[in-house]
């Protein structure tokens, strides 16, 4: 096998689950794929332990289980594929748990940080962290609120860690602006505290109650979903409807994408920043399809969207910031279709899965070549 046409993709979880580190996966594996490498991706989920090999991608699923078995069998995965003669140029752990399996093979090793997850470690976890992560070749920040958090908490590898935007999957037509009887507001992410979604439910009955007519719909599911009910019902009636579709398909979501006039995402970070958004998959989505933002200004998405040029950019914990956001946009359609149309624009320029795994992988062909031409070729056995 050409190594150097070859890469091993690390990760804890996989489709069918849901959940943005499964779509980093799944985006990062196809864009190696895509650019002529063998991809093998070991991962788990709720539907292995299975493998599957599709458009140069081979998937290794061990299946669910606890932790410490899980990453045993990711090791034990990994390790049949080595011995069998499967040697990668360069192996790429999708978390920085994920590399922990991936520390065992001589090759460089690159590591994705999202945010939350380097965020939150404290005392034996954040010494695990800062261990794993010291032993890599490069880390890949998706965005420089999440390099700032991590930096902050370990400074010492900044040498090795770099931004790199994650990418979106571009619909396949031009977006026509969607003619509705009400305007319609969507909001689409995991049902969790820091995405905010309460407060966006009283922004939208705050501007119906200014006689601004809407439609909104909260689109996803997670483990704030009753929170989110009960902050419903009180923010419920005036001009249009609001509600709560679960988790929709993709032929769904397309068509809320393509109907949908304002996406709202008024996220804020919690426990001193620890717990925030790292980039905001959901939110790049929106500015691709052309649908004016409003983004709360903590963690990646304030740092996506700039201020009356590509969006609105609000301070979550604001109620009046989101209502008046929310209301301007509602108001002045000229002002909301340039604002969608300068996001398209931004999203499509900036936000490219090839592009993300192209600089993952700058420069690290030549370090395996050089690593291999003098024979390393032994298993690390230790992680010291």
């Amino acid at each position: 096998m050409n190594e150097a046409a070859s890469i091993w993709v690390v990760a804890r979880v996989h489709a069918p689950d849901e959940g943005g580190v499964q779509t980093y996966v799944s985006q990062v594996a196809r864009a190696y794929a895509r650019s002529g490498r063998t991809v093998t991706v070991f991962a788990k989920s709720s539907a292995g332990p299975r493998r599957l090999c599709e458009d140069g991608i081979t998937l290794i699923d061990v299946g669910p289980a606890a932790h410490l078995v899980v990453y045993a069998r990711l090791a034990m995965a990994m390790l049949r594929a080595w011995l069998g003669g499967a040697r990668p140029s360069a192996i790429h752990a999708c978390t920085w748990r994920a590399a922990i399996p991936a520390l065992l093979f001589p090759r460089s090793l690159l590591v994705t940080v999202h945010g939350r997850e380097v965020g939150r470690p404290s005392r034996g976890a954040f010494r695990l962290m800062n261990a794993v992560l010291s032993r890599t070749t490069r880390i890949l920040a998706v965005s420089d609120a999440t390099r700032r958090l991590l930096l902050d908490r370990a400074p010492d590898l900044a040498g090795r860690c770099v931004t790199v935007w994650n990418g979106v999957v571009l619909p396949g037509e031009e977006r026509c602006e969607p003619v509705n009887a009400l305007l319609r507001v969507i909001t689409v992410c995991r049902l969790v505290p820091r995405k905010n979604v309460p407060a966006a439910l009283r922004a939208v009955a705050a501007c119906r109650g200014e006689s601004i007519a809407l439609d909104y719909a909260v689109i996803g599911r997670g483990p704030d979903e009753e929170a989110i009910r009960a902050a419903l019902e009180p923010t419920a009636g005036g001009l249009g409807s609001t509600v709560m579709t679960g988790y929709v398909d993709d032929a769904e979501l397309a068509e809320r994408h393509r109907t949908a006039d304002i996406f709202l995402h008024p996220q804020i970070a919690l426990e001193d920043g620890a717990e925030m958004e790292g980039f905001g998959i959901s939110v790049a989505d929106a500015m691709a399809h052309g649908i004016a933002c409003i983004v709360g200004q903590d963690g990646g998405p304030g740092e996506l969207v700039r201020d009356g040029v590509t969006g609105l950019v609000v301070d979550g914990r604001d109620p009046a910031a989101i209502r008046a956001a929310l209301a301007l946009l509602a108001r002045d359609p000229a002002y909301r279709r340039r604002l969608a149309e300068n996001g398209r624009r931004f999203a499509r320029e900036n936000f490219c899965w090839d592009r993300h795994c192209r600089l993952a992988l700058e420069g690290l062909v030549a370090e395996v070549a050089h690593v291999d031409g003098h024979g390393q070729e032994q298993l690390a056995i230790s992680l010291n």
